[in-house]
């Protein structure tokens, strides 16, 4: 979840623990995880550095509320963001100037035939990810289950406008069904499609409704990892799309006034079985709860539902 902004599994683990606790030694966050006392004070200076976290002399160290200091990272990458969307054009300018790319790194699409092609195949040969921005309009037909089940992860940021073609909703409904992560944007850079972190193809032009002047099949590796950068930094800054009895929602589910309290108290550091008692409920109720509160927002850890709630402003920071 946090991997954009640079933080590994470990240092989540250690900023959620933080932040159950509020308030912690380095040795209650060690004894707790298992982890030993020198790796936790590393990820303690990581997290630091990020504005995350905060430390006293006195030994404690104190979370940044989620919404405060996960919302001033994202705010920092949105920025970082529209300078690569400025380096983007910058190079796609370059190419149509004429200037020369080493062999290999750089190829042109012109027909439909050719899009389509290359659509197919490079998916059927995929063996990790294919990563996505979709956003009208459309040049070839906009039948997107021909997108198949062939890669073991699909992660496909949509562009809001995406959704005044009726076609759209229903066809997502299917991916989230099949295991697809989808997230929306209010609005996106581009068009592209990345397979397994080594070819991108995009448009040539950033507002192109055509085929004309063609696509970029992008194989550079600098190139391709600026690109990949740039859809992690979109996807960190999207916001989530599930599938309920009613149809596409995205963001945090509607809680009831339980659901608020439970996650209220927990940020809080209460562990579970004070929480059931102050609900008049059983720990196993508690935990059923959150279990599905997480599958709805589409959360990995109870600090990302944590998240995903204050920044709704469905509980208080």
């Amino acid at each position: 979840m946090l991997g954009g902004f640079g933080i590994d599994e470990r240092e989540e683990a250690v900023y959620a623990e933080i932040l159950r606790r509020r308030q912690t030694t380095v040795t209650e966050v060690s004894d707790a995880l298992g982890i030993d006392p020198a790796t936790v004070g590393d990820c303690l200076a990581k997290l630091a550095s990020l504005g995350l976290v905060t430390g006293h002399d006195s030994g404690l160290h104190t979370a940044v509320a989620p919404d405060v200091g996960l919302g001033a990272l994202i705010v920092q990458r949105q920025a970082e963001l529209q300078r690569v969307h400025g380096r983007l054009a910058e190079l796609v300018a370059v190419y149509r100037t004429g200037s020369s790319w080493p062999a290999g790194q750089v190829e042109t699409i012109t027909t439909p035939e050719q899009l389509a092609t290359w659509i197919d195949t490079m998916e059927r040969g995929a063996q990790t990810e294919i990563l996505a921005f979709f956003r009208p309009p459309y040049i070839l037909n906009p039948d997107l289950e021909t997108f198949s089940r062939f890669a073991p992860t699909y992660r496909y940021v949509y562009e809001r406008s995406a959704f005044d073609d009726s076609r759209v909703p229903e066809e997502i409904s299917g991916f989230l069904r099949s295991g697809y992560e989808i997230r929306i944007a209010d609005a996106l850079p581009n068009k592209m499609i990345i397979i397994d972190r080594q070819a991108i193809l995009l448009p040539m032009r950033l507002d192109q409704t055509s085929m004309h002047p063609g696509f970029l099949l992008i194989r550079g590796e600098s190139l391709v990892r600026m690109l990949v950068d740039l859809f992690e930094r979109v996807w960190t800054a999207a916001t989530p799309l599930r599938v309920t009895a009613a149809g596409l929602a995205d963001g945090v589910p509607a809680m009831d006034e339980v659901d608020i309290l439970l996650l209220t108290m927990l940020l809080s550091g209460l562990p579970d079985k004070t929480v059931a008692a102050r609900l008049g409920t059983s720990e196993r109720t508690v935990q059923r709860r959150l279990r599905r509160l997480m599958e709805l927002t589409g959360a990995n850890s109870r600090m990302q539902l944590g998240w995903y709630a204050a920044r709704s402003g469905l509980i208080p920071a």
